[in-house]
């Protein structure tokens, strides 16, 4: 898990150096992360066809879901505090599928 007070300390230690070019690594680093990401936050959307489809959210809790969300809001959140764009990306994406999800569970419930 990531801690949010050592990322932000990076952030402001970052912003204090003269800006220097990316490397190639860094830069292929960045990006494939930032898929990586966008790849883990569509893991649900499965799960949103599947709930479509059949129209039950049985074993599907309502309490994990919420707190997924909450917590993926609060990265977003912070994401667009110290500007850092792939976590905007990444948090922006689960807090759609997440909220899909956890709003068919309150519809199908």
């Amino acid at each position: 898990m990531y801690n949010p007070q050592n990322l932000h300390q990076c952030e402001i230690e970052k912003a204090k150096k003269p800006k220097e070019e990316k490397s190639s690594l860094k830069t292929f680093a960045d990006s494939a992360m930032t898929v990586v990401g966008v790849i883990a936050s569509l893991s649900s959307v499965p799960q949103i066809i599947k709930i479509e489809q059949t129209g039950t959210v049985a074993g599907i809790s309502l309490i994990t879901q919420i707190i997924a969300l909450v917590a993926v809001m609060s990265w977003l959140a912070y994401g667009i505090y110290i500007k850092n764009k792939p976590l905007i990306i990444t948090s922006a994406i689960s807090t759609v599928v997440l909220g899909i999800v956890t709003f068919q569970i309150v519809i199908y419930s």
